[in-house]
């Protein structure tokens, strides 16, 4: 029970036992240095606390509460109630307060029972107080004064308050003051963290401190300097200004490269497959028997597969433009002519695009190349392709850079909203549903 608790009860009269030690210490809201924060509602009274000056470490003190009774706490009365207590809450008994007033002075012992306030002293007519306790340094309280004027109820009757009937309380605790607190705290997060990863402190150019990035991206800096710094993080590096006693929060963000490239090459087992971006080689590597590949982290950006021989320069095959946003996911389905493929002589001829910048004219889109019916149409069609020099793949977007695309394939393995797709780009589709023999006849 608070001070204040007691306090209330004693003037309503409803006087209880003495709770436990534990029960004295009140729950109060503190200040960013970890003390009691001061409640008053004085102010409007001509009341202020001076708060005294101290070096770290200095036990005195502190005033935590001045409060002016209301109508139905004063009861007509004009006092000065004070109550000091430990820094555990519990009654300083035998400690003094020392009451001051022009021509004038009082020392009043905190001996009070505990159910009443620590010890009082009545205001005279005009008198003005100033308040400290004694012992060791302490906060003041001056302007303490009863008179104010009358606070009669809303209809108009009398209160407990009247002029030179006004009574204040004042609570003092015993605290320590803390030692100067000259460092912060950094705390972040990386936003598309990896595994990996440490953000560095730097100040003047010179890196003063690094921390690892955990596995949800959060990181930190604890006991870091007040002062100016940057975080720099690969290439990005963000300013922070750090607090004495407070903590930064900051957040960084890395580019997502969690896009995935992966597909088929028919015939390409043996061969060298490339990643190109820009111009630039991003990764190669040989194609397995089985053809199949996958590009895993791959940033935003676009690039091509190139399939090629590892002794020469131009590519037997390439796949189309792949836009890539970091996150996405695509697959390529590339095949090798037959004249090309690993332990034959025959030069490559296949594909053959229009120049640099400019669309196919021509184009044949297949269904999925793991189908039995993709893998029948385009066995079946090669020969042809070949001859006619025509480009072809299996995703419905590349085919877009065409003026005109032959669909090989029905409803169900071409679905109609890639062609709704493709005729919404202006280009001109036709569909091919026969047998790969009647298909071959058509092209």
């Amino acid at each position: 029970m608070s001070s204040m608790d007691r306090f209330v009860q004693w003037l309503t009269g409803e006087e209880g036992e003495e709770p436990a030690a534990a029960k004295h210490a009140a729950s109060r809201a503190v200040d960013g240095s970890g003390l009691p924060s001061l409640e008053s509602n004085a102010e409007p009274y001509g009341v202020t606390v001076e708060p005294v000056t101290v070096a770290p470490g200095t036990r005195y003190w502190r005033i935590t509460r001045v409060h002016h009774l209301g109508r139905d706490e004063n009861g007509g009365r004009h006092h000065i109630y004070i109550d000091a207590v430990q820094a555990d809450g519990s009654r300083a008994f035998n400690s003094q307060a020392h009451v001051t007033w022009e021509g004038g002075e009082h020392v009043a012992t905190v001996d009070k029972p505990p159910n009443e306030p620590g010890t009082n002293f009545p205001l005279f007519k005009w008198q003005v107080c100033t308040v400290e306790m004694l012992g060791m340094p302490s906060d003041r309280v001056r302007g303490i004064s009863s008179g104010h004027p009358d606070e009669p109820y809303p209809d108009g009757t009398e209160s407990g308050n009247t002029l030179f009937h006004h009574s204040f309380l004042i609570i003092f605790q015993e605290v320590t003051a803390p030692q100067s607190v000259t460092s912060g705290t950094i705390q972040g997060r990386v936003e598309n963290s990896r595994e990996g990863l440490r953000v560095e402190l730097v100040q003047a150019e010179k890196v003063v401190a690094s921390a690892p990035v955990a596995g949800d991206g959060a990181f930190s800096f604890p006991a870091v300097a007040a002062g100016d710094y940057s975080l720099r993080l690969e290439e990005q590096s963000i300013p922070v200004h750090v607090q004495a006693g407070q903590t930064a929060t900051v957040a960084l963000s890395l580019a997502a490269s969690e896009s995935i490239i992966e597909g088929t090459v028919q015939g390409g087992g043996g061969l060298l497959l490339r990643l190109i971006q820009g111009g630039a080689v991003m990764a190669e590597g040989p194609l397995g028997q089985s053809g199949a590949f996958r590009l895993r982290n791959l940033a935003a950006g676009l690039y091509h597969v190139h399939v090629l021989r590892s002794s020469q320069a131009e590519p037997l095959v390439t796949s189309g433009a792949l836009a890539m946003d970091g996150r996405n996911r695509r697959t390529v389905e590339l095949a090798i002519p037959v004249a090309d493929a690993p332990g034959t002589v025959a030069p490559p001829t296949f594909p053959v695009a229009s120049a640099p910048g400019s669309p196919l004219d021509h184009y044949v889109l297949f269904s999925a190349i793991d189908a039995p019916e993709g893998r029948a149409q385009l066995a079946a069609l090669l020969p042809k392709l070949a001859e006619k020099r025509l480009g072809f793949g299996f995703d419905y977007q590349e085919a877009a850079h065409a003026k005109q695309v032959t669909v090989v394939g029905d409803g169900q393995s071409i679905p109609d909203f890639q062609l709704d797709y493709l005729t919404t780009r202006g280009v001109k589709v036709r569909r091919l549903t026969g047998t790969p023999q009647e298909n071959a006849a058509q092209l």
